[in-house]
């Protein structure tokens, strides 16, 4: 789920950049070639309609759709894993101290 958040995301500014580059240019009275605007359109249509066939494909499969450049890794480093968590002995969860507290009270004790 936080994949399709994170690619409508990634594919929403290359449609938000193309919109405002073309409002400057036809505020400068400059006619931009109609190939130029298609070709743009249709990159990121096609790389929607590649990432949905290979989400679709990989589930159907029983794979994990986790091979998206740069979506799936911002996904990853985002969902939480048992790793982050410590079991008290009275059996609650808690989340470990991330690396930079851990050197942050190191420092506090040395002190």
């Amino acid at each position: 789920m936080q994949q399709a958040i994170f690619l409508d995301i990634a594919l929403f500014f290359p449609g938000l950049l193309s919109g405002l580059i073309g409002l400057l240019v036809g505020g400068a009275n400059i006619q931009l070639p109609g190939s130029l605007v298609q070709l743009s359109t249709d990159a990121i249509f096609f790389t929607l309609i590649a990432a949905i066939v290979y989400s679709s494909v990989s589930s159907l499969l029983g794979i994990e759709p986790n091979k998206i450049p740069l979506i799936s890794k911002a996904v990853d480093d985002r969902m939480p894993s048992i790793d982050m968590f410590d079991i008290t002995p009275e059996g609650r969860i808690i989340p470990r101290p991330r690396d930079e507290e851990k050197n942050e009270d190191d420092e506090k004790k040395n002190d």
